[in-house]
């Protein structure tokens, strides 16, 4: 996944390792820069990947990779 990531211009220092989610491979990519605070967390699918996005505190003295995501709630169907 690092491979493909660093292929799109993602620098590789913001792509951070998480453990495998269901042998899937799991990754944060940290796009906090000039004060934004978003994050993404991108685990590998047979047919591509899954990307949510996450909120985490600004400031860089914050590992990512030890945020924890609190659930959302899904939208009820209409």
């Amino acid at each position: 996944m690092r491979e493909k990531l660093t292929g799109l211009d993602y620098p590789a220092a913001r792509i951070l390792p998480m453990p495998d989610r269901a042998g899937a491979p799991h990754v944060r990519l940290d796009l906090r820069q000039l004060g934004s605070h978003v994050v993404l967390e991108v685990t590998g699918a047979d047919t591509g990947v899954d990307a949510e996005a996450f909120g985490a505190p600004g400031t860089e003295d914050v590992d990512v990779t030890g945020v924890k995501r609190q659930p959302q709630p899904r939208p009820e169907a209409r």
